[in-house]
């Protein structure tokens, strides 16, 4: 049997449990290309269903349940149904357990009688196991695999009250920035289906976009929930090294522990940050997961104590990394967040950055120290053809000796970068360091299918392992956004990016920014991409 039949046949069996009454009648052309507003035509949704998912926040969904407005059985069936919606559309799902989802639903309206808890179902994106269900880490030779086990952070979801669902589509392995596999296919962005929904938790948003799921998990070891909530709109957070539990979730390069995965939280509404964060936290992860530290949620934090109590910050803005320069609606969206700040009372100032191409290349010689063993030995299983450019490079395999080094090297980088955040203290009004910088999600817009994307906007947190968030800013307007003319170009990579620019093909793409503070820092970078959103939408509302 070859990989291509394996595939096809374990999706046919995958799609039976898809609700026959959940499928479209009239689905939209493939030449459609914005389809994030299909779920509110009508008819496709019941009125309840679309009352549910179509405009709450992750707080005022919670609120709506334990009001009694809504059942918990109620909001699972019309998340399961908008996610089928989402997954038709745009082909985000991988598995499908709605069956369970609606018996945890019914014995949630009882638990929620009895303790008064309750949270909104939460997707998970495709890595993260759950006990008994089909489980491929989107690789064609491990379909037949059924998880032994659930991931410590979905037993602690389900300890609080979560009801899980669905699991999401991501690339081959987690190795690029795309929803892509030989297993389940492409993923596509809702916004604009002829361009990429970021990756590797692309799955998860796509389906968020949509609101088939108003809060989920991801991975990110290079940008992998940065940029899906980015080229979707939404929020989301890359925490430092296991403040969320990784214990038990799959991953490539298993004991590769020199630049660490991470899981965080994607979501429509930015209140979702703070309830995963402190959903999880309050659980106690570290007595289920030996590399989580022993910090609670912290109020202090939260309150930015250590940042002047959040009445005047001092925000650094990274233009440009030095090796790409972003691309006309990132400069628009980062002057309107300055206009914004500075109206508001807080400090902006300008981030030059630190050796950025350096942190890149660290970081993929990381990626790449065993040669490619590990994704070779998976894709043998099946004959399936290897996917995305990780291996194109033709790196060899680093010695012991050359990877200690390289791990020194990586140490010494992310001091010097320390040192040289601190000595912003002389740059600022404040008395501190720079509280945080604000800069490009990537160096394009969401980019055509198998495009070309710089890394180095996300990548250089995870190599210093800082608090990264993403703030939604704008979107690809061809009438305020034209390419300029340009010719000095930085670097390759620089001109690749501008000439893949389209903004007529890219048209109403999402374009969002990062929210980066110091290592585990998640409270306060959390609180302060509150403040810069709540911000950024009283400048609009001043200027309509």
């Amino acid at each position: 049997m070859t990989w291509q039949t394996t595939a096809a046949q374990y999706l046919e069996e995958r799609d039976k449990f898809i609700p026959k009454e959940y499928l479209l009648t009239l689905p939209p052309a493939d030449d459609v290309l914005d389809v994030k507003d299909y779920p509110t035509l009508p008819g496709v949704l019941s009125p309840l269903e679309l009352e549910i998912t179509q405009s709450l926040t992750v707080t005022q969904l919670l609120e709506a349940i334990k009001a009694g407005r809504y059942t918990a059985l109620q909001v699972t069936e019309a998340f399961c149904h908008r996610a089928t919606i989402a997954h038709q559309l745009t082909n985000c799902l991988t598995e499908l357990f709605f069956d369970k989802a609606l018996e945890r639903a019914k014995e949630l309206d009882e638990y929620y009688e009895k303790t008064g808890k309750t949270i909104v179902p939460i997707s998970l994106k495709d890595q993260i196991e759950v006990e008994a269900t089909n489980f491929t880490m989107s690789y064609v030779g491990w379909i037949g695999n059924k998880a032994k086990h659930n991931a410590v952070i979905a037993d602690i979801l389900l300890a609080q009250g979560a009801v899980l669902y669905c699991r999401t589509n991501m690339s081959q392995g987690l190795w690029f920035g795309e929803g892509y596999n030989n297993v389940y296919g492409r993923t596509l962005n809702p916004f604009n289906r002829n361009v990429t929904c970021g990756g590797s938790s692309g799955g998860e948003g796509a389906l968020i976009g949509l609101r088939g799921s108003l809060l989920g998990v991801g991975s990110d070891i290079g940008g992998s929930v940065r940029i899906p909530a980015a080229y979707q709109g939404l929020y989301g957070v890359r925490g430092s090294y296991a403040r969320i539990p990784y214990c038990k979730a799959s991953n490539s390069c298993e004991g590769q522990e020199m630049v660490r995965s991470v899981l965080g939280p994607i979501t429509v509404s930015v209140d979702g940050l703070k309830t995963f964060y402190k959903a999880v936290l309050d659980a106690k992860p570290w007595e289920l997961d030996p590399w989580t530290p022993r910090m609670p949620w912290s109020d202090s934090a939260y309150n930015l104590v250590d940042h002047g109590n959040g009445e005047k910050l001092c925000f650094a803005i990274m233009w440009d990394d030095g090796v790409v320069k972003p691309c006309p609606p990132y400069e628009r969206g980062m002057k309107e967040v300055k206009d914004a700040l500075l109206a508001a009372g807080h400090e902006v100032i300008d981030w030059t950055p630190y050796k950025t191409a350096e942190a890149r290349d660290l970081l993929m010689r990381f990626f790449t120290a065993d040669g490619g063993y590990d994704l070779k030995k998976q894709l043998a299983l099946s004959g399936e053809p290897q996917l995305g450019s990780i291996l194109e490079r033709g790196v060899p395999e680093l010695s012991a000796h050359e990877l200690f080094d390289l791990c020194y090297r990586r140490s010494a980088f992310v001091k010097d970068s320390l040192d040289y955040w601190n000595a912003t203290t002389g740059q600022t009004t404040t008395g501190r360091p720079v509280d945080a910088i604000i800069a490009p999600a990537c160096g394009g817009p969401p980019q055509p299918h198998d495009g070309f994307m710089w890394l180095g906007y996300t990548g250089f947190c995870n190599l210093n392992d800082y608090t990264a968030s993403i703030l939604p800013a704008t979107q690809v307007d061809p009438a305020l956004d034209p390419k300029p003319s340009r010719t000095d170009f930085i670097g390759e990579d620089d001109r690749k990016t501008y000439e893949q620019y389209d903004p007529v093909f890219m048209k109403g793409a999402p374009c969002s920014l990062q929210i980066i503070g110091k290592k585990y820092e998640e409270e306060a970078v959390i609180r302060m991409t509150e403040i810069a959103d709540a911000t950024l939408k009283q400048y609009r509302e001043g200027r309509t």
